[in-house]
């Protein structure tokens, strides 16, 4: 017989109580108290066709599709009697990543001439300012809407790592260090300059990776969108 009620009988990974929220591509183990003698089968219904996964008291379940599925599992003993179904409710959810992220330098703000040097002296912002409130790099909040009841929140980390870009002086390659932050990024609360390059004039491809834990502390895989930064034109 089970030693657990309905919507504590089957545990997952860590002894997890159930419902379960997962990220796709997961693996989760699911296991209920054993009985000697005992077969047991496991279905998860949502998928379109129950899937049967295990005769044990435990299993291994990867989690490919996102949605609401009800994993249950029913014992079968010796003599062979079944006993009842139990389920849990399992949330299997993703993120889509915003659209890759492509803009130009600043644009040339002043030019001075230098009468004794004969020359222009100009200022080149050699970057672009990501400014506060920017969407652009923010995850839709329709990615866990779907899947996730609001009982359980989710939160967004990010980090941004920038690819090493020409000094203007001595052109040997600087990296400035990353740039990481909880929620949305459009509310960092501060500019981003993302480095472009000023010395050979070619794009710089820099990243930005994201990970949603949710509200069981559960860490999901990342996932990384470019951020390309285009030079202005050689002449200047």
């Amino acid at each position: 017989m089970f030693a657990i009620v309905l919507f504590s009988v089957l545990k997952a990974g860590a002894q997890m109580t159930m419902p379960d929220y997962v990220y796709i591509g997961s693996i989760k183990h699911y296991n209920v108290d054993p009985a000697t003698g005992s077969t047991y089968t496991w279905k998860i219904e949502g998928l379109g066709v129950p899937t049967v996964s295990s005769i044990t008291h435990q299993i291994d379940i990867t989690w490919n599709t996102p949605g609401k599925f009800v994993l249950s599992v029913q014992e079968h003993s010796a003599t062979g009697c079944d006993g009842p179904v139990k389920t849990g409710e399992v949330y299997v959810y993703q993120f889509t990543l915003p659209n890759p992220f492509i803009e130009c330098v600043e644009n040339i703000r002043t030019a001075t001439y230098n009468i004794v040097k004969k020359e222009v002296i100009v200022d080149r912002p050699d970057y672009f300012t990501f400014k506060p409130g920017d969407i652009s790099l923010d995850l839709s909040p329709s990615n866990f809407a779907d899947f996730i009841p609001s009982s359980c929140p989710v939160e967004i980390h990010w980090q941004i790592d920038f690819s090493p870009t020409p000094d203007p002086i001595t052109h040997n390659p600087v990296t400035k260090p990353s740039v990481s932050g909880n929620g949305q990024p459009s509310t960092y609360g501060s500019e981003i300059l993302f480095p472009g390059d000023g010395v050979d004039f070619n794009n710089v491809v820099h990243a930005i990776t994201y990970q949603i834990v949710d509200c069981n502390g559960h860490i999901s895989y990342s996932n990384t969108q470019t951020i390309t930064i285009k030079p202005r034109p050689k002449i200047l």
